[in-house]
């Protein structure tokens, strides 16, 4: 065999052992839905809301396509369009569920997190784009993840989508999982993938942000100490910081997040062997 049909049968051969995610259907607010699609095309695209979404190849012509549904969306009648040697769509609908509220008291120094004043606004308006930015990538870059891991090994505080209020004032939903754990407990990376931030903001605390490929993305949040660093590349496993108390947080605990289409969604629902909902 001359050398160049083996390197690109190695390729073939790598691109075809990459794992694909196993996913559940979950049709609601913070949820994935999940739409199978066959094309023969190599490089299909996918998009809901003008919003690429995650694509990946289940075998030979069939597709799926992991769709990340706001908190906040009306229910209903949505579409997914499929873009390959023409352009299609793909009618799914979307179920309404009830999230529980939760009410927070925050005193003393922590007050700023409930009405913060003219210098932590001034503040909060700077990290807002470069979150923004974070919380947005769309990467081409392939990771070979079959599943997520638990990021942390604590009782969970703070489930995925409380209507959360502060001091008696609503403020967005909860977007992540909180974890309860011991100052300096060891942080893991749930799935392998490549840092794109690690800094300190005003809400969040230490905080590191991971891109795992195609709008996929894993937030740390509250972190004690952070251990990588922006454009490092990690494995599943890999310990990344440390939990903490830093940011908006009552006590020390690690604020789990998940984006998928620039959608917060339970991060539960990637997670082997944990409760979905």
């Amino acid at each position: 065999m001359k050398k160049i049909n083996l390197i690109t049968l190695l390729l073939l051969l790598s691109f075809s052992a990459l794992a694909t995610l196993n996913v559940s259907n979950t049709a609601i607010p913070g949820g994935i839905v999940v739409v199978d699609f066959y094309t023969n095309h190599a490089n299909p695209k996918a998009f809901y809301s003008n919003v690429p979404v995650y694509l990946q190849r289940k075998k030979d012509t069939h597709w799926q396509a992991l769709v990340g549904i706001p908190l906040l969306v009306k229910t209903g009648g949505k579409q997914l369009i499929i873009k390959d040697f023409s352009e299609r769509k793909i009618a799914f609908n979307v179920i309404p569920h009830g999230y529980k509220e939760q009410h927070i008291t925050l005193t003393g120094k922590n007050k700023k997190y409930v009405n913060p004043n003219l210098a932590h606004m001034d503040r909060i308006t700077r990290e807002r784009p470069i979150l923004a930015v974070a919380r947005n990538t769309f990467s081409t870059q392939v990771f070979n993840n079959s599943s997520f891991i638990r990021p942390v090994s604590g009782v969970i505080t703070s489930p995925f989508g409380f209507k959360r209020f502060y001091n008696g004032q609503a403020r967005r939903p909860h977007t992540g999982i909180d974890y309860a754990g011991k100052t300096g407990t060891p942080i893991k990376a749930t799935a392998a993938g490549k840092v794109i931030i690690s800094d300190e903001f005003f809400f969040n605390g230490n905080a590191v942000f991971i891109d795992h490929g195609q709008g996929l993305i894993s937030v740390y949040i509250h972190m004690n100490e952070r251990l990588v660093n922006p454009g490092q590349i990690i494995k599943q496993g890999d310990v990344i910081g440390t939990i903490g108390q830093t940011g908006r947080a009552t006590g020390p605990h690690l604020h789990f997040g998940i984006y998928l289409n620039k959608t917060v969604i339970n991060p539960n629902i990637l997670i082997k062997d944990t409760p979905k909902l």
